[in-house]
């Protein structure tokens, strides 16, 4: 037993200098602050932000090619939460989706996607 407790400690001493150097941090960072920026934007029609005399702050576009067709399949939610970040790096909170346009006939993707919208400012 004693001898057990011994071996312990002394692991524990030797680990205690070991340092791990990870992006974990930054990866979680990013995404808390992607998640926080998508929350602070929501979507309009072109007719709304008109009325709300919104201001037009960009374009943005997010799109997402599919290699081969055992890759991973990206659904349209997630390119449209894209563009949200987007708008609200580009200072605005307001977004008007436009549309998502899949091409199956490139050649470097077994599926292209792409995505686009106008992001505004609303003065409320």
């Amino acid at each position: 037993m004693k001898l057990t407790f011994i071996i312990i400690v002394l692991a524990i001493a030797g680990c205690s200098s070991v340092r791990l150097n990870s992006n974990a941090d930054t990866y979680l960072v990013n995404q808390i602050e992607n998640h926080m920026r998508k929350n602070a934007v929501k979507r309009y029609t072109y007719n709304e932000v008109w009325k709300l005399g919104a201001a037009q702050v960009g374009y943005v576009e997010s799109d997402y090619c599919q290699l081969d067709f055992r890759d991973h399949k990206i659904d349209q939610n997630t390119l449209i939460s894209s563009l949200e970040i987007k708008t609200q790096k580009l200072g605005g909170n307001a977004l008007v989706f436009d549309s998502c346009l899949v091409n199956s006939n490139m050649a470097s993707c077994h599926i292209y996607t792409k995505c686009k919208g106008m992001a505004y400012n609303i003065s409320y």
